[in-house]
């Protein structure tokens, strides 16, 4: 099968859909940490919940670095490397987001952050 890479508004698109979405944080001794996340996009931009009780929060507290995967089946992967930011909760920036955050999950999470895209790589079945 021929796989050829995402355009920009497609990995938007794959984003603001409901498929499987991982992502991969550090833990303090240096281990890997895998964990279910949402995944939104917000005029542009790529954001993520956390919850303050979750062991992907105080990861990413000790180390912005994150990976994220997202998996449309065979059909479309995306691995994106980058930081996380977290947000002001009292933004209108935080505002927007969790409304796409409730509109796509039917929920909201207590945290949230920018993910700053440092690499990616994607692919497509032609």
């Amino acid at each position: 099968m021929e796989r050829i890479p995402l355009t920009a508004s497609e990995l938007i698109e794959l984003a603001n859909s409901r498929v499987l979405t991982l992502a991969a944080t550090v833990r303090p001794d240096d281990r890997p940490h895998l964990s279910p996340t949402d995944f939104v996009t917000v005029e542009g931009i790529f954001y993520f919940g956390v919850d303050e009780a979750t062991a992907r929060y105080r990861n990413l507290k000790q180390n912005p670095a994150v990976t994220v995967m997202l998996v449309d089946g065979s059909k479309r992967q995306a691995i994106l490397e980058g930081n996380a930011k977290f947000l002001d909760m009292k933004s209108g920036t935080a505002k927007r987001v969790l409304e796409a955050q409730k509109k796509k999950y039917g929920w909201v999470t207590d945290a949230l952050a920018e993910f700053q895209l440092v690499k990616a790589f994607t692919w497509k079945a032609k």
